[in-house]
């Protein structure tokens, strides 16, 4: 019964002396004015990611209003005139950016105003479109990570008569890569 003992006291002396020994790096010794030597490896592990701005900085969703004062065929500017709009993203080389609209719920009030009544003029970076009323537009793709910077302004057809009243309704950014 002893030498059964002697021999699990070895064995866990050994894992232990394995496991302390694993959590040291490597080891150079040298005497004799000869310079000890070791290495360390990095390995930097770079996400994707992926930010996404439409209006003013902060938690609050912007308002783009439309006030109509003039019968149909008449097209209104937004107010503001501009909102402010800014993709960067960090990607693999191999993908790309695509940023797309989610326009299919309308602008409700008395009636229901479509999404495709709303057009939008862009700069710099981006392309112009009218909204499509569907749930995934594709606005813009982007080859490479980077930033991407312009505005845009919106402009409400006004070519169809509504009923008076205030109408409200909301668009759905997102920014993706594949």
């Amino acid at each position: 019964m002893v030498r059964g003992r002697v021999v699990g006291i070895f064995w866990v002396l050994g894992l232990f002396l394995a496991l302390t020994w694993s959590a040291y790096g490597e080891q150079d010794t040298k005497s004799g004015g000869t310079p000890a030597v070791v290495r360390l490896d990095f390995q930097v592990n770079v996400q994707t990611v992926l930010q996404l701005r439409i209006g003013t900085a902060g938690p609050t969703i912007d308002t783009i209003t439309f006030t109509v004062s003039s019968f149909p065929g008449t097209p209104v500017s937004g107010s503001p005139a501009s909102v402010t709009v800014r993709v960067r993203g960090q990607i693999p080389a191999t993908e790309t950016m695509t940023l797309s609209a989610d326009s299919s719920g309308g602008i409700v009030g008395p009636a229901t105003i479509p999404f495709d009544e709303i057009s939008c003029d862009a700069t710099d970076d981006f392309s112009d479109y009218t909204f499509d009323g569907t749930g995934s537009q594709t606005l813009d793709t982007f080859g490479s990570s980077g930033t991407y910077d312009g505005t845009y302004s919106f402009t409400y057809d006004n070519d169809t008569p509504y009923p008076a009243g205030t109408y409200n309704g909301q668009v759905t950014y997102t920014l993706s890569s594949a």
